[in-house]
């Protein structure tokens, strides 16, 4: 089958090949009742073919459409509802799923001083840091206004140099237009172990909390070296 790009010059040729044979051997009394028959099919075939381009061309814009809606335009990442689908999916097979949720520090402060461009830019770029750290397995979302989350498969063991190294990351300050944008980052894990029946929902408000009890070390967090972990049985 051609691709949907091959179809206009397939439709022109079947068209062309249409007209030669109605030319040489187009249906009559003296005829071969298999050649007409043929004919036929061809003539029908080709009268389709428009139809089957528009169709496709309509699937492929509603693909793209639906791509577009499970997506936030800002940060590229999935919206709350396609996280949640590639969340749940995660869930199903990964050893020790690990919750994680980032609320950005002095988030407001930057929009106040420097304007909501200044702050999309700022989730911009956290989105970007969250997506390559998390890596293309994981699954991140942006939830609304500063806060991030992602659910990925990770060794417990490893996962406190891991979130420091994304607390760093995250803090790296943001240049735009000649201004420096730093915000600081909240962030909690929560890690199921042994208990598959957990699920996400117990999973996120579990990562939630230990976000919230990051918030009391001050500000950016920086009290400790790592942030809260829950382990969520």
């Amino acid at each position: 089958m051609p691709a949907t790009s091959d179809l206009p010059e397939a439709i022109a040729r079947t068209q062309a090949s249409l007209a030669r044979y109605q030319h040489a051997i187009g249906p009559g009394p003296d005829s071969d009742p298999a050649i007409d028959a043929a004919w036929i099919l061809h003539r029908d075939v080709a009268a389709l073919l428009p139809a089957a381009l528009a169709l496709i061309a309509e699937r492929d814009d509603l693909a793209r459409r639906l791509e577009t809606a499970r997506r936030d335009p800002l940060t590229g990442l999935p919206t709350r509802a396609a996280f949640t689908a590639a969340a749940e999916q995660l869930l199903t097979t990964a050893a020790a799923p690990t919750a994680l949720m980032v609320d950005l520090v002095d988030f407001k402060a930057v929009n106040d001083t420097y304007g909501h461009q200044a702050g999309d830019a700022v989730l911009a770029a956290v989105g970007r840091r969250l997506a390559d750290w998390a890596g293309p397995a994981a699954a991140c979302g942006r939830l609304g206004g500063d806060e991030f989350t992602a659910v990925l498969d990770t060794d417990p063991a490893d996962l406190p140099e891991r979130t420091a190294k994304l607390r760093a990351s995250l803090e790296q300050p943001v240049e735009r237009d000649g201004q420096v944008l730093a915000v600081g980052a909240s962030i909690g894990t929560a890690t199921r172990t042994g208990h598959t029946d957990l699920g996400l929902s117990a999973l996120l408000r579990a990562a939630d909390q230990a976000m919230y009890a990051d918030k009391g070390r001050g500000r950016r967090g920086r009290r400790q070296t790592t942030p809260a972990h829950t382990l969520a049985a």
